[in-house]
């Protein structure tokens, strides 16, 4: 298995995982486990595709 969540990129400071469940429309555990724990599926997908779009640029 690929683990997607290694080095996307360090995170804002405060805040970014529950903004990222609120534009997925997820919870916040689904935003941590996929980001961190390399967790699969298609919330999980979003999610990482989200991080990227919205939070690439700020770092």
């Amino acid at each position: 298995m690929k683990n997607e969540a290694e080095k996307l990129s360090s995170p804002p400071r405060h805040g970014y995982i529950s903004q990222l469940a609120k534009l997925c429309n997820c919870s916040r555990k689904t935003v941590s486990r996929a980001l961190f724990k390399g967790y699969t599926g298609t919330k999980a997908d979003l999610v990482r595709e989200t991080f990227k779009k919205h939070f690439s640029s700020t770092l």
